[in-house]
């Protein structure tokens, strides 16, 4: 906690237990490192302490970590926590924090205050006998020769007999922080300071029941804050470094990352088994989806729209895009510091990036699908369902870009707004055919629409599809009017010529449109909010 005080000291699976049985509920699918952070700092409510401050998890702790906290309802914990108007503990904090000097003296002084108790003949020394003396007490298990002298040369050097009070004190003091006092990894990295190791780690878990209780809250609150990674395995190590082969110098300071294709592959894991989680949220999107196909569809039988209508396109087109772009805007936008903090640990953005927009690709699949099919059956569409089902496709692909570029560029409050005005834009707007004879009858308006417009060349495709696979036959002059319209609307543009019709330009157009806009969320994953990473 703040200050370096302690919320909560013992095995890492037991520290949800622990603050669930305090009033905090963890949501489903919460990340667990995120969550104790948050309720640490104070973001998570206490549904049985309703005036509950960030400070008042020290005196819980100092109260009842002996024992199990009390469970709902009880007096006590209400008593505890100043519900009923009582203030929670009876000790008050004050003063300032102390600095990692003084801790560093504090601790200095307690080791002093214990070499009585530790040089048991009283000689300032301790030689092999009475360190394995101290090793046996600390373990409960006797030390072989050779362990023991590991640890002696690792604290006085090598080719010593004995420890000296100060290099005793110096070696324990340094295991507070990332790189012990190791004596012989100085001496074989000549005089370059030795790193950490598995070594390291087991004689500080078996120092740290020889120190008052005080003491071992100083050394144990540093290391919790540099995550929940070493806790998790702090007990498996101990029983496994008296015989592991310890590291010496910087190499033992670093760690192998998997390369790209590796980490595509785990992360790939990782996203399927959020993505399966995810059903009830997928399926809010499936409804919407659903029900645009079926209100549009019925509108356009009430208001006796032809199929070939270009405005229904307008319509559909728009729908698609928009849902397209709102769902994709949670594959970047949430979660986002947890993936700062694992690009900063080393994460490959690009298999990142990859592995969730490869998975969201089925989403946008299925979605597209049953707008499509739902449409197409309401309004008994006569053309070929696949080849009709594609501009929608297309669409569905360009829009989703959106989505992840705006989520990777801008917060994500900001998403929701953003992307539905950026689609009424470049769908509603700028392919709706009234006013799309206008835009491309100026060059310099027809290069800024062909370049950020995707109905300008979606529409295009179902709209031609139709009128060429059935020729319409007009009833009365307004239709044929109407249709002359469309006609010269589409046929405006000065590209592309006739020769290559509206189809296979247009498909291309769509797939580097996409494309493009997954290469600008890219950069926004890889450049944007470093300064937050944590």
């Amino acid at each position: 906690g703040k200050g370096g005080n302690t919320v909560y000291l013992g095995e890492s699976a037991g520290a949800e237990t622990y603050f669930d049985d305090l009033g905090f509920l963890m949501v489903k699918d919460e990340n667990r490192a995120d969550w104790f952070m948050d309720v640490i700092s104070g973001e998570v409510p206490n549904e049985r302490i309703p005036n509950f401050e960030p400070k008042m998890l020290f005196d819980l702790w100092e109260k009842y970590k002996g024992g199990t906290p009390p469970l709902e309802g009880s007096d006590a914990l209400d008593e505890e926590a100043g519900i009923g108007g009582q203030t929670l503990g009876s000790r008050t904090r004050t003063g300032r924090d102390m600095t990692n000097e003084e801790e560093i003296a504090v601790l200095t002084r307690s080791l002093h205050d214990e070499w009585d108790y530790i040089d048991l003949n009283y000689d300032g020394f301790l030689d092999s006998e009475e360190l394995k003396a101290l090793l046996t007490r600390c373990s409960q298990l006797e030390p072989s020769d050779e362990v023991v002298n590991e640890v002696l040369r690792r604290m006085a050097g090598p080719d010593k007999a004995v420890v000296e009070k100060a290099q005793f004190i110096r070696y324990l003091c340094s295991l507070q922080g990332d790189i012990a006092k190791d004596m012989l990894a100085i001496a074989e990295s000549g005089g370059t300071q030795g790193g950490t190791d598995g070594f390291r780690d087991g004689v500080r878990q078996v120092f740290l029941s020889v120190l008052p209780q005080g003491m071992k809250e100083q050394v144990t609150d540093s290391d919790n804050d540099s995550g929940s990674e070493e806790s998790s395995m702090s007990e498996d190590s101990t029983s496994e470094t008296w015989t592991s082969k310890p590291k010496n110098g910087i190499a033992a300071l670093q760690r192998t990352i998997p390369g790209p294709c590796l980490q595509f592959r785990i992360l790939f894991t990782r996203t399927l088994i959020q993505w399966w989680r995810k059903n009830n949220e997928r399926m809010i999107f499936f409804i919407a989806m659903a029900l645009g196909a079926v209100i549009l569809a019925g509108q356009d039988i009430l208001c006796a729209h032809p199929r070939w209508d270009a405005m229904a396109l307008v319509n559909t087109h728009t729908c698609v895009g928009l849902l397209t772009t709102i769902f994709c805007l949670n594959v970047f936008g949430e979660n986002q510091p947890m993936f700062w903090r694992e690009r900063n640990r080393g994460m490959s953005v690009f298999s990142f990036f990859q592995s969730k927009t490869s998975l969201n690709l089925v989403d946008l699949w299925m979605q597209c699908f049953l707008f499509t099919s739902l449409y197409y059956g309401i309004r008994v569409i006569h053309v070929p369902f696949l080849d009709y089902w594609v501009p929608y496709l297309l669409t569905t692909y360009a829009a989703s870009g959106w989505g992840y570029a705006i989520s990777a560029w801008l917060p994500a409050q900001h998403g929701p707004f953003v992307g539905s005005l950026i689609i009424f834009v470049v769908c509603g707007l700028l392919g709706n055919p009234m006013s799309l004879t206008q835009f491309l009858a100026n060059p310099m308006l027809e290069a800024v629409v062909d370049i950020i417009s995707i109905t300008r060349w979606s529409i295009p495709m179902s709209f031609y599809l139709e009128i060429e696979t059935y020729p319409p036959t007009p009833d009365g002059i307004e239709e044929e009017m109407t249709l002359g319209l469309y006609k010269a609307a589409y046929s405006a543009a000065s590209w592309p010529s006739c020769e290559y019709g509206h189809w296979w330009p247009a498909f291309i157009i769509l797939i580097l449109y996409g494309l493009t806009l997954r290469v600008i969320a890219y950069l926004g994953l890889l450049f944007k909010n470093r300064d937050k990473m944590v």
